[in-house]
């Protein structure tokens, strides 16, 4: 399946609300048959809560959007590669696809925590059916770094 700049757009535009509103600089849109089934920001600070990565948040929306955890048939949009957490949550919700822009090493390179094990790695580690399509309009999420980096406000984690 094709990676649609439509999607990741709204993925971004929503990793930029997070921004302004102090969060971390992650964003992910769920989409099920072209159709926007949730999107959300990063909400770790305001949720105290570091389990709160943008893909969990629009993991949960998803779900309740929909009444189920079966998320068969979905992709999802991330801003930034999803980190092992998000990528485990990804593999259990069934989603068939992740389609990410900057990569963990990225966010590593900002100041994150990040553990670096690619979704590719722990794909086939884990024999995962999920597809991974990765630097999917990555400058553009890169920018968002640069963008949060620019906050006297910003924490990483």
């Amino acid at each position: 399946m094709s990676p649609d700049p439509h999607f990741m757009t709204q993925a971004l535009d929503v990793c930029r609300q997070g921004i302004e509103a102090g969060q971390s600089p992650f964003g992910a849109c769920v989409v099920r048959e072209d159709r926007v089934v949730a999107c959300a920001h990063n909400h770790v600070w305001v949720d105290t809560d570091v389990t709160a990565h943008a893909e969990v948040c629009c993991i949960r929306q998803a779900c309740r959007a929909l009444g189920t955890i079966d998320l068969s048939g979905c992709v999802i949009y991330a801003t930034t590669e999803p980190c092992p957490m998000c990528f485990g949550a990804i593999h259990w919700s069934k989603i068939k696809q992740v389609v990410y822009g900057a990569s963990i090493s990225d966010a590593k390179a900002f100041g994150f925590g990040e553990l670096e094990i690619s979704n590719d790695q722990m794909k086939q580690m884990g024999a995962s059916p999920v597809c991974v399509a990765g630097g999917f309009m990555k400058q553009a999420a890169i920018n968002l770094f640069d963008q949060w980096q620019r906050r006297s406000d910003r924490r990483v984690y």
